[in-house]
């Protein structure tokens, strides 16, 4: 599964930074994106490419243990 984590300003600032560092304790691997123009649903992750909002770290384990 690929995880894409937004890394506009809006996003980093608003949980984007605190996934990925969440992310990376936990080993499991993403990509830090540019803006996508989302920002009023920061932070904005990519799951298996389907977009989600406002994104929790339990809500990208609990899809990761899904896929």
């Amino acid at each position: 599964m690929t995880i894409q984590i937004c890394h506009g300003q809006n996003c980093a600032d608003s949980g984007g930074k605190s996934l990925a560092k969440d992310l990376a304790e936990r080993g499991l691997l993403f990509e830090k994106t540019a803006c996508r123009s989302l920002c009023t649903y920061a932070p904005v992750v990519f799951l298996g490419g389907r977009l989600n909002m406002r994104v929790t770290v339990e809500e990208i384990i609990d899809f990761d243990k899904t896929s």
